[in-house]
């Protein structure tokens, strides 16, 4: 029996939903992120989400694979604007309301443990994503660090799963 049997459909939709908001608004913290920013995050979340599917833990297991194995839906944006030119304080209310809503959910029907290793997870995937979305800085671009707004989203994904 999967873990997440005891979930409707729209629970399940939730779980599934939180990690994908999150990613969105990391992406664009710093404003609309360029096609080699795209590229580079196309491919830590395909590094990540591989990972998460062997994931220890079967609630972050169970999420990623009905993801994986969820239809392909277009992304919903209010306009053409929002597409081109998004709006990162949005993104990131939109996000921190989502992870604020799955913890909650979960802390009603998952062991503590699972709470505590999905809410670290989405943490977790903000802080790899960020990663791979700041330019680089060192000699030769070999030392990674977050933006400002990065590090700001960050911090409010924290204080959302630990309330």
């Amino acid at each position: 029996m999967s873990i997440l049997s005891g979930f409707s459909s729209d629970e399940i939709t939730q779980l599934m939903d939180t990690p994908g908001a999150v990613i969105t608004a990391v992406t664009v913290a710093d404003g609309r992120p360029g096609i080699l920013t795209m590229h580079r995050t196309s491919a830590r979340i395909a590094t990540v989400f591989r990972a998460a599917r062997q994931d220890e833990n079967e609630l972050i297991r169970a999420v990623a694979l009905a993801m994986q194995d969820r239809p392909e839906e277009p992304e919903e944006h209010e306009s053409v604007t929002d597409l081109l030119y998004p709006d990162p304080e949005r993104e990131a209310a939109r996000a921190v309301e989502a992870v604020v809503t799955s913890i909650a959910l979960l802390r009603n029907r998952a062991a503590r443990a699972d709470v505590d290793e999905y809410a670290a997870w989405l943490v977790g995937l903000a802080s790899q994503i960020a990663e791979v979305t700041t330019k680089r800085g060192g000699l030769f671009g070999r030392r990674a660090r977050t933006s400002p707004p990065e590090h700001a989203f960050i911090g409010r994904l924290r204080a959302a799963v630990s309330d």
